[in-house]
């Protein structure tokens, strides 16, 4: 009975999941505002040496920026891009690469802004592939502890999955490329912890390393989360990740190859106010808000708070990235028109990102 319930709370809490166009609010396109902050007032787990070095690095970020681009803004790749860089977006729990590559999602989208098909892929897996979570770790006893990090069983085989695609990239693609990890829903913290655990000679003392998650640092130019919950649930409510999640904020919290170069831009929504419904029967439906509330408990312990349906705002940000909150916009595919990846919304983090990506290849 805990198996069962635990595997529904953490589908329900981590599936790249938002209500169909039908269920939703009408939006006006006068609502769309994108801001940035320096930091997520909820982060609170870097290190003081860890937090100096980001402070550093993201003043020395901007500052470099807007050097460099004079106030210039680019909306698309310039060739340099088309030469070095290579997108891997990294599914959210549930999620498989059909869900980005149908029509009006992130890779169509993408392309329309001037990308080519050679620069974008899709983490290679099936959506059948997430039952690995439970199932492998069914048989770790750190699993049902809340103490696995992400290179136990339950998640090292997409840690495997994400260190076999990027060498195959930089083997395959032109020398010296580079890749940027786009990690949607729980893509994005799985997007931390593989080049935390994959480059970093810091692990938990309980863990046997797996060569098979390596990855060379220098192959990676940056992170981007859409939607991602960042931050390990509050004592009290259960974590959904079974302790990978605050395992991975403990050892690489934050930004936490800033000082080494690597750009951070992490997007959010704020779609949502989760409220509490009282249902009177488990067959009567839950409502857009009643699911928010329970997505947003389960994440941060919160459930009033606001978010994209799925992830509240106050877990979505790390200190030291690049922070874009997006008014209206939904966690997944479900609403096409509405989410991350929709025509509507994809330009107000892609120019960063090209931002982000004119200084890292021109100081490379």
């Amino acid at each position: 009975i805990f198996y069962c319930s635990l595997a529904f709370s953490v589908f329900q809490a981590c599936h790249a999941f938002s209500p169909t166009p039908a269920g939703l609010p009408a939006v006006s396109n006068n609502n769309i505002k994108t801001t940035t902050k320096l930091y997520a007032s909820s982060t609170n787990t870097s290190t003081t040496s860890n937090k100096i070095g980001v402070d550093f690095f993201k003043n020395l970020f901007n500052g470099a920026n807007k050097n460099l681009l004079n106030g210039a803004e680019l909306d698309k790749p310039t060739e340099a891009m088309l030469e070095k860089v290579h997108f891997l977006i990294l599914p959210g729990f549930g999620n498989a690469p059909e869900d980005y590559t149908m029509p009006r999602s992130l890779v169509p989208t993408l392309l329309s802004r001037g990308w080519s098909e050679e620069n974008i892929s899709v983490l290679p897996m099936k959506r059948s592939d997430w039952l690995k979570v439970f199932l492998c770790g069914a048989l770790d006893l750190k699993f049902w502890q809340a103490d696995a990090a992400p290179t136990r069983p339950a998640f090292r085989w997409y840690l495997e999955l994400v260190a076999s695609e990027v060498k195959r990239i930089v083997e395959e693609e032109e020398p010296g490329t580079k890749v940027v990890l786009v990690g949607h829903s729980a893509g994005g913290w799985l997007a931390r912890a593989s080049v935390g655990f994959g480059t970093t000679e810091v692990y938990p003392e309980r863990e046997v390393m797996d060569s098979n998650v390596q990855v060379a640092l220098d192959n990676i130019l940056g992170i981007v989360s859409l939607g991602a919950p960042h931050l390990p649930p509050p004592e009290g409510e259960m974590d959904m990740t079974r302790g990978a999640l605050r395992i991975t904020n403990e050892l690489f919290p934050a930004s936490f190859h800033l000082p080494s170069g690597k750009f951070y831009v992490t997007v959010a929504g704020t779609a949502i106010t989760g409220e509490e419904q009282m249902r009177e029967s488990v067959m009567e439906p839950t409502t857009v808000k009643g699911f928010a509330f329970n997505s947003y408990k389960a994440v941060c312990g919160d459930g009033n708070a606001i978010g994209d349906g799925v992830v509240p705002l106050e877990a979505s940000h790390l200190e030291g990235a690049e922070q874009l909150t997006l008014e209206n916009c939904f966690h997944s595919i479900n609403a096409p028109e509405e989410w991350y990846g929709a025509d509507r919304f994809i330009d107000q983090w892609h120019k960063v990102v090209l931002k982000q990506l004119e200084f890292s290849l021109q100081k490379s």
